[in-house]
C-alpha cells in the first residue's frame, strides 16, 4: 500500500515538475506582452499627446503596474531633480532594477533596457518611429515563444510524465 501511494506521490511530483517549467514560460511570455504595452504607451504619449518624457512617464506610471509604476515614478523624479544625467542612463537603471525580479530572456531585456537610448534627442515624430522599431522586435520575439511554447510544452510534459513513470517502474 505505501508503494502505492509512493509511486503515485513520485509521478504527481514529476508532472508537477513540467507544470512548474510552463508556468515559468508563460510568466516569461507574460513579460513580454507587459514591455510591449509599456512601449506601444511611449508611442502614444510621444506621437499623440505630445508630451515630455517626465509627464510620459508619469502618465504610463499611473496606467501599468507594480513593478514598473515603481520605476517610473522614479524615472520622473530622477529626470525633475535634474541632475544633468541622459534619459538612457536613468531608464537603465531604473528598469535594470524592475526587470531584475521579472522573469523575462536576456535577449528581451536588453532591447527592453536599449529603448531608452532611442528617446529623448529627436523630435517627435523620429521618436515614435523608433519606439515602433522596438516594438516590432518585441513583436517577433513574442511571436517565436509563443510558436516554440506549444512544443516545448509538449515535450516537457510527456517527458515529465514518462520521467516519474520510468522512475515509478524502477521502485517497484
Amino acid at each position: 500500500m505505501l508503494r502505492v501511494i509512493g509511486v503515485l506521490l513520485l509521478v504527481a511530483g514529476s508532472v508537477g515538475t513540467g507544470w512548474s517549467i510552463k508556468e515559468k514560460w508563460k510568466a516569461g511570455l507574460e513579460v513580454l506582452y507587459q514591455m510591449r504595452q509599456i512601449l506601444e504607451m511611449f508611442q502614444n504619449e510621444i506621437a499623440y499627446s505630445r508630451a515630455s518624457l517626465p509627464e510620459a512617464c508619469s502618465r504610463i506610471g499611473a496606467r501599468v503596474e507594480e513593478p514598473y509604476r515603481g520605476a517610473f515614478i522614479s524615472i520622473r523624479e530622477e529626470m525633475l531633480a535634474n541632475r544633468g544625467l541622459p534619459f538612457d542612463t536613468i531608464w537603465k537603471e531604473e528598469m535594470k532594477k524592475c526587470l531584475e525580479k521579472l522573469p523575462a530572456a536576456g535577449e528581451d531585456k536588453r532591447v527592453f533596457l536599449d529603448f531608452g537610448s532611442c528617446i529623448g534627442y529627436m523630435d517627435g515624430e523620429m521618436q515614435a518611429e523608433a519606439v515602433e522599431q522596438y516594438v516590432h522586435k518585441l513583436n517577433i520575439s513574442i511571436e517565436r515563444m509563443e510558436k516554440d511554447m506549444w512544443n516545448k510544452y509538449k515535450v516537457i510534459m510527456s517527458l515529465s510524465i514518462m520521467g516519474g513513470l520510468m522512475l515509478a517502474i524502477m521502485l517497484l
